[in-house]
């Protein structure tokens, strides 16, 4: 393409040599016209292989966010499931705990083991929520306008927003469980073994049955677990659901 242009250029130049004076001022108006169209044409031949190597690059952005979108959401999908077996397990324990309590008498080995677990789990509130790095990465830098669709990339804000919320509700329960500590801490003593490091806990199934203020915030260690329980069951459903879409996502 350039050097058809340049031949143009040559020929024009040639004739102005070899034209009459005369007609040499026509022959220079075309040739000037013909600079300016060259230049012209130059410019926008350069804009646009610009645009094409910066789509290019934006391009190759946009598949590596969405590369690492998709890795993000799958840590996420492996986690919350994780948690939420855990939490499922622990908000199990905690209910049938309620039970034994409130029945006030002599428990069985199986009981026993529940209790002990409901007692050891039902405080340890501080769990770690799935990370959207990748997208907090992108909404810094202005670079979310390279998801060209506009439900995903709505989805995806909604997804980020809702685990903002879901880990100030988290907060607030494990704030509300460490705050009834003192209640606990008058029906449960704790023993640990320094060499294997194994926890195991004295208490008085009876004294316990018959303390009502105890019952009662325990029973409320149910509720605490049934928020985090749900809570974990969306996150672990929308991770799934969004999932799908990125892998979609072209």
């Amino acid at each position: 393409m350039i050097k058809f242009f340049r031949r143009i250029r040559f020929n024009l130049m040639s004739e102005n040599k070899t034209s009459r004076p005369a007609s040499r001022t026509g022959r220079y108006l075309k040739y000037a016209i013909g600079e300016i169209i060259l230049v012209v044409i130059g410019i926008l031949i350069a804009l646009q292989i610009n645009n094409w190597n910066e789509q290019r690059k934006d391009n190759k952005r946009a598949k590596d966010y969405i590369t690492r979108i998709s890795e993000d959401l799958e840590r996420s999908l492996e986690l919350s499931e994780k948690l939420l077996e855990q939490n499922k397990s622990i908000l199990l324990a905690v209910t049938e705990t309620q039970k034994l309590i409130e029945r006030g008498t002599e428990l069985t080995t199986s009981e026993k083991k529940t209790l002990d677990y409901s007692i050891l789990w039902f405080p340890r509130t501080t769990y770690q929520l799935p990370d959207m790095l990748t997208y907090e990465e992108m909404k810094e830098s202005g670079d979310l306008g390279l998801i060209k669709d506009i439900d995903l990339r709505n989805d995806l804000a909604e997804f980020y927003s809702y685990t903002r919320q879901v880990k100030t509700v988290y907060e607030k329960l494990s704030r509300n469980i460490e705050n009834q500590h003192e209640v606990f801490n008058t029906e449960i003593r704790t023993y640990t073994n320094p060499e294997t490091l194994d926890l195991t806990f004295s208490y008085d199934i009876k004294s316990m049955s018959q303390n009502t203020i105890f019952i009662n915030t325990f029973s409320r260690m149910t509720t605490h677990w049934r928020g985090y329980v749900y809570f974990m069951e969306r996150v672990h459903r929308q991770s799934k659901d969004l999932l799908k879409k990125v892998r979609n996502y072209d």
